[in-house]
């Protein structure tokens, strides 16, 4: 595992592996407790408040699977759950720590999302505020997934294509 390391603001850390990755977003999220200490989440308790919240984050998780993830025996989450996983943390990062994103939860990405002046992340205007709307499509998904785990060269080769095949400059 790689040590945590400090990037655009905020500490950026996790490892290699997506279970590295997982493990480190349950070091950055919690809550205050009564007594106004912080707390982080268990991995049970996660579980839990994902599916409570099935509207929000789209998907039951059970504390076994989530469980599997963590530990590593599982290693290869649906899109749905790698989005709630990031939607959960973001609703319960410490303050001041920069949103997770699904780019550097899949690939390990270097950066967090960009961040505003006032500390929130970039959007298009055209896309919903989470910018995950597109990826509701299977094939997106697929691609998107893949294209995660490439270099940044391959992608910007792939994107390449993509604006050829489209007709853009």
């Amino acid at each position: 595992m790689t040590a945590n390391r400090t990037d655009g603001g905020g500490v950026v850390g996790g490892g290699e592996s997506l279970t590295g990755r997982i493990n480190h977003l349950f070091s950055i999220a919690g809550y205050r407790n009564h007594l106004g200490r912080w707390q982080t989440f268990g991995t049970g308790e996660a579980a839990d408040l994902i599916s409570r919240s099935e509207g929000r984050y789209g998907v039951r998780v059970s504390r076994s699977y989530l469980g599997m993830l963590r530990s590593g025996r599982y290693t290869n989450p649906s899109i749905a759950v790698v989005i709630a996983l990031v939607r959960f943390v973001n609703d319960h990062l410490a303050e001041g720590h920069p949103e997770i994103t699904v780019d550097w939860l899949t690939s390990g990405a270097t950066t967090t999302a960009p961040v505003t002046p006032v500390g929130r992340p970039t959007t298009d205007a055209a896309e919903p505020a989470d910018g995950l709307g597109a990826l509701a499509d299977r094939q997106v998904q697929h691609i998107a997934l893949r294209a995660g785990r490439m270099t940044p060269e391959l992608r910007d080769r792939l994107i390449a294509i993509l604006d050829t095949m489209e007709g853009t400059p």
